[in-house]
């Protein structure tokens, strides 16, 4: 999970619907059946009495419930209503499009999608390669915009104000590689608008390589496509090999959902398709 930037914060704890949301993901990637106030508090750095006032008003609608022991818990409605939305699997067209691209490059596939009022992007479904040393990323957890092929990809295609309020919220180095810098994040940009295509090479986690590819629809450009893999695999002189598959996948869902009401909802699908084999040789990280 990646932090907000504080003027993100104290938007949404305004807001109750924001409140309620920072509660409810909260208490979900705590990983705890129950969970107290004062946790909550530290772990969301918000005053207990204002986290007491969202969960007493969530709990008005079934969504959390107190316990015995004093602690609160997800409550049915949660339950309910999160089943029924995955049940939807509201991308699972981009599924084929993933195992292709996995298939004739030999490494995993990724899709990602932006959410320009976080400012921040997450893996939403993946087509893990059949090598037995892969990367596999974490879905579904929102990551940084400054850095990663599949981050970039997007960026490039974003408005100069947008790209602006991403570097004021704040760049951390992931690695020594990562690009911190404004002015070198956007001579990066214009090079993947330049190629039509990115690429990351140690610039997140330290021996992964991603080449990824924008996916414009008529609504612009919220998500990319892309391939990870072990740099000991990467051989520079194949780079532009990989960059064509990745554009031909982009190109292929570019097609499928050029109409904008479903350039989000059509992008994703099956999280957990390609949890399998040995996870002893699962790097899973994010590029």
């Amino acid at each position: 999970m990646v932090d907000e930037a504080p003027s993100d914060v104290r938007r949404r704890e305004r807001n109750p619907i924001g409140a309620l949301t920072r509660v409810l993901s909260a208490m979900v990637e705590l990983d705890s059946d129950t969970v107290g106030v004062r946790e909550l508090a530290r772990h969301l750095d918000s005053p207990p009495s204002s986290l007491q006032r969202t969960l007493e008003a969530a709990q008005e609608s079934g969504l959390v419930t107190s316990s015995p022991s004093g602690g609160w818990e997800l409550g049915w409605e949660f339950f309910r209503l999160s089943t029924l939305a995955q049940r939807r699997r509201p991308f699972a067209a981009a599924g084929p499009v993933l195992e292709r691209l996995r298939d004739v490059s030999g490494e995993t596939a990724v899709l990602t999608v932006y959410d320009p009022g976080r400012r921040r992007r997450m893996f939403v479904d993946s087509a893990a390669s059949h090598h037995s040393i892969r990367f596999v990323p974490e879905l579904f957890s929102w990551l940084p915009m400054h850095a990663g092929a599949t981050a970039l990809a997007i960026l490039a295609h974003r408005s100069e104000t947008e790209r602006q309020a991403v570097y004021d919220d704040g760049m951390p180095s992931l690695t020594p590689r990562t690009l911190v810098v404004p002015g070198d994040i956007e001579r990066a940009l214009a090079g993947v608008r330049d190629l039509g295509y990115s690429v990351s090479d140690d610039e997140v986690n330290l021996g992964a390589v991603a080449i990824a590819a924008p996916i414009r629809t008529l609504a612009g450009v919220t998500s990319s496509i892309g391939v990870i893999l072990p740099r000991q695999r990467f051989e520079p002189i194949a780079r532009e090999g990989l960059a064509v598959l990745v554009r031909e996948a982009a190109g292929e869902l570019e097609h499928r959902f050029g109409d904008p009401s479903e350039s989000l909802r059509a992008l994703v699908g099956g999280a957990n398709r390609n949890e399998r084999q040995d996870p002893r040789h699962e790097l899973k990280r994010n590029a």
